[in-house]
């Protein structure tokens, strides 16, 4: 399957110029999508590494919280021209609009080759116990269940939930449970 880019910038020279540094980092497919509807339709539908979105684009979505939860395997790269963007953590990166090349292309670099996650930071592995917590909570057990199944203590299993929130950014038991979903961890059948 070759690599899909969704590039959404309305500025024509900024989008050319992003798949041309794109191009000369890795052979992609690059998809062209300005407007919210086809760009979530297309999310809905299609298997996309990575999104490369501009701020105003994003914030004329109506609920951009759920855009960043459509495809837990798909980067998100938000194209801003201010560096005090709100709900920076969502993002795996921010990419400044008037940035130099060689502060660019490292960038794109890192994140399409899946090096940082939603923080900015190297990659976070989820640990296999993590893992297993997950699958517990997106299958509905409460905290103590959890401990009670795994044979650990109620108090680890909060820190486990704490370590998943931190590394996902996913705060909520439905994304969780979408992630879980999402990422083959459990099947759609064993959610309560």
């Amino acid at each position: 399957m070759p690599f899909s880019v969704i590039i959404s910038e309305p500025s024509y020279l900024m989008k050319r110029g992003l798949a041309a540094l794109i191009g000369d980092i890795l052979h992609a497919e690059i998809i062209f999508l300005d407007d919210t509807h086809e760009l979530n339709h297309y999310l809905d539908m299609n298997m996309v590494q990575a999104v490369f979105i501009n701020e105003q684009i994003l914030n004329e979505m109506q609920d951009p919280e759920l855009f960043f939860q459509l495809k837990a395997d798909t980067r998100y790269i938000v194209l801003s021209d201010t560096p005090n963007i709100r709900n920076k953590r969502k993002f795996d990166a921010v990419l400044n609009r008037n940035a130099q090349k060689d502060d660019i292309v490292p960038l794109i670099e890192k994140v399409l080759k899946n090096e940082i996650n939603a923080t900015g930071h190297e990659e976070a592995i989820l640990s296999s116990r993590e893992q297993e917590v997950l699958k517990q909570v997106a299958m509905g057990y409460t905290n103590q269940e959890i401990a009670d199944r795994l044979h650990i203590s109620k108090h680890t299993v909060i820190s486990h939930r704490k370590n998943l929130t931190s590394k996902l950014g996913i705060k909520t038991v439905s994304g969780l449970t979408l992630y879980a979903v999402l990422n083959d961890l459990i099947p759609k059948d064993q959610i309560k």
